[in-house]
C-alpha cells in the first residue's frame, strides 16, 4: 500500500506502508474475539429451558471427543484462549472449584479458542498446572455455535443439559456464590437419580 502524506520539506512524498495490511488482519483478528472486559464477570442466571448445543472437538492429545458423553453431570464450560490475560487469571479459581466438586461430580471442561497447536496450548496449561480437561477448538466452530461475545466466556449447565448460569468476564469461580450455584445443580443432580 502506498500513502501519500504531505511533509514540510517536500509538500507531498510517498510512503510505503509494507506492514499495514498484515497489522490490519491482525486488529481485526483481535476485535474479532476480543477478551470480555477483565473483572467484570458475574454470574447470572439463563432464562429460559435453553439446552446446551453438543459439540465434537479434539482434545489436547488430538482424540475425537463429543459434549454429549458429559449429559447426566453437571458441567462448566469455559472459552478462553491463552492470549487473553483474564483468562489465565480465571483459570486457578477454576482449578480450586474442580478439586472441590470433582469428587461430587463436577466436571470442568476448558474450551480453548486458539488457532496455535494443541502442543502450545499444553504448554501453556502445563505452565497453570491444570489438570481438569482442556479441548481444542482451533477454529472457533464451537464458539460460533455458542454465540460468544468474547473469551472468558463460561456456562454452568445442570445435569439435565440445560444451561442455569452464564459468567462473561474474568470470575471468581472459587468464591462463595459460584460455589453455592455448583452446589444446587449438583443436588438437583443427586435428587433426580
Amino acid at each position: 500500500v502506498t500513502v501519500t502524506m504531505p511533509s514540510r520539506r517536500e509538500g507531498t512524498r510517498k510512503r510505503t506502508m509494507r506492514y499495514l495490511p498484515g497489522a490490519l488482519l491482525v486488529c481485526l483478528a483481535v476485535v474479532a474475539a476480543s477478551p470480555v472486559a477483565a473483572g467484570s464477570g458475574e454470574l447470572k442466571p439463563v432464562k429460559g429451558a435453553v439446552v446446551a448445543g453438543d459439540f465434537a472437538a479434539a482434545d489436547l492429545q488430538g482424540r475425537a471427543m463429543r459434549f454429549g458423553a458429559l449429559r447426566g453431570k453437571v458441567v462448566l464450560l469455559n472459552f478462553w484462549a491463552t492470549w487473553c490475560l483474564p483468562c489465565r487469571e480465571e483459570m486457578p479459581s477454576m482449578e480450586r472449584l474442580y478439586r472441590a466438586y470433582t469428587d461430587k461430580g463436577l466436571v470442568v471442561l476448558a474450551l480453548s479458542q486458539d488457532q496455535a497447536s494443541a502442543r502450545m496450548v499444553q504448554a501453556y496449561v502445563d505452565d497453570l498446572r491444570v489438570t481438569f480437561p482442556v479441548w481444542h477448538d482451533r477454529d472457533g466452530l464451537v464458539g460460533r455455535q455458542y454465540s460468544i461475545p468474547g473469551v472468558p466466556t463460561s456456562y454452568l449447565i445442570g445435569a439435565d443439559g440445560r444451561m442455569a448460569y452464564r459468567a462473561l468476564g474474568e470470575y471468581d469461580w472459587s468464591g462463595p456464590e459460584a460455589r453455592a450455584a455448583v452446589e444446587a445443580l449438583l443436588g438437583a443432580a443427586g435428587r433426580s437419580q
